[in-house]
């Protein structure tokens, strides 16, 4: 089937649920207000100025190119838990009103359903880098002084991170909705399952240490390392490492075919 006439029977069904709507506007309201956010928390801390020695905390460049690509897409990674609860209502729902069943019954095959459901996760991840970019770079140009457009672009590559992190935590959304098909538990796993991959990184013995970066979790947390240690002069990595990228990769690949093997070996 048309990959368009997919996405437009997926979107009629998110569409007519209350929580899609309500999800998307809140996970939009925030990424638009997450620099207003900071603005003014630097402002009440210059306001507290007298406490930190007459340090001017508006000095300090978070929404200034070219750090505020990496200081928003880090930020913003931390939202995309919205989107997946969309993601897993989306997915449960068919399996609790046997929707999927009818479909399938209707002509629809399992790789259809599947299709749908990916290509629907990579809508709203592009939609989602685009809004990204778009309000982080009307902030940047807003808060910064004497920026030439190629400066202004530079490390923008964050926001291509941002977005392979969202498809791969969506798919891994996806895939644990497919093996659980209940949206309370799925939530609930999804939200625990970062606290569990840190434990098993704690108890693995020194020598299988090389595992930790390959956990999922972690290889997704990688591509946007935590930037605001340099306000306080620590190094930090403050570029997109393309490794990283290329094992998200392999990630993404490994939840679609996970997804796709499941689907075909569960009684729909």
């Amino acid at each position: 089937m048309n990959i368009i006439k997919l996405i437009k029977i997926d979107l009629i069904k998110l569409t007519n649920y209350r929580a899609f709507n309500v999800l998307i506007g809140l996970y939009a309201l925030l990424i638009v207000s997450v620099p207003v956010s900071v603005t003014e928390f630097l402002k009440w801390l210059k306001v507290k100025g007298a406490e930190f020695e007459n340090f001017d905390p508006m000095k300090i460049p978070i929404l200034h190119f070219p750090d505020i690509w990496q200081n928003v897409t880090y930020v913003y990674t931390f939202l995309k838990i919205f989107l997946a609860i969309v993601v897993i209502i989306s997915v449960s729902n068919e399996f609790s009103y046997k929707t999927v069943r009818q479909n399938i019954i209707d002509g629809l095959s399992r790789t259809d359903f599947l299709i749908s459901k990916v290509a629907t996760i990579l809508l709203l991840s592009v939609v989602s880098a685009i809004l990204v970019f778009v309000t982080t770079y009307v902030t940047g140009w807003i808060y910064t002084p004497d920026v030439s457009i190629s400066e202004s672009l530079e490390t923008s590559s964050f926001v291509f991170a941002y977005f392979l992190d969202l498809i791969g935590y969506l798919l891994f959304a996806f895939l644990l909705t497919v093996i659980l098909k209940r949206s309370a538990l799925t939530i609930f796993i999804l939200m625990l399952y970062r606290p569990i991959e840190f434990t098993i990184m704690g108890i693995l013995p020194s020598s299988l240490d090389a595992l930790d970066n390959y956990f999922p979790m972690q290889v997704l947390s990688s591509l946007i390392e935590v930037p605001f240690p340099r306000y306080w002069f620590q190094e930090i990595q403050d570029y997109v490492a393309w490794d990283a990228v290329a094992v998200v990769i392999v990630y993404i690949a490994l939840f679609v075919y996970a997804i796709h093997a499941k689907l075909k070996s569960s009684d729909l």
